[in-house]
């Protein structure tokens, strides 16, 4: 299972460091209750925010009819967040 949580940032230096003390426990303990597990087979996470963001900078142009293909362009080589899960561990 995969999930995203949300932790202080100080707890998270303190748990990879080993020094975790009860509020840095609690804090973990938190963060997974109200994590968000991704579901089974997900995709690559990407920053759509960004990518909208540089595909409407792009729109300025003269080139507005290639705009899908700009859009596409970019949702490729965005960054990735968290690595796409695969259901098959084969493909």
């Amino acid at each position: 299972m995969q999930i995203v949580i949300d932790i202080p940032e100080e707890t998270y230096k303190a748990t990879c460091n080993g020094c975790m003390l009860p509020p840095d426990v609690e804090n973990v303990v938190q963060g997974i209750k109200n994590g968000t597990p991704l579901p089974k087979g997900h995709g690559r996470l990407i920053d759509a925010d960004k990518i909208i963001s540089e595909a409407t900078e792009r729109m300025k142009y003269p080139a507005n009819h290639k705009y899908m293909e700009c859009v596409i362009a970019h949702m490729k080589l965005a960054s990735t967040i968290i690595e796409a899960d695969k259901e098959d561990k084969n493909e």
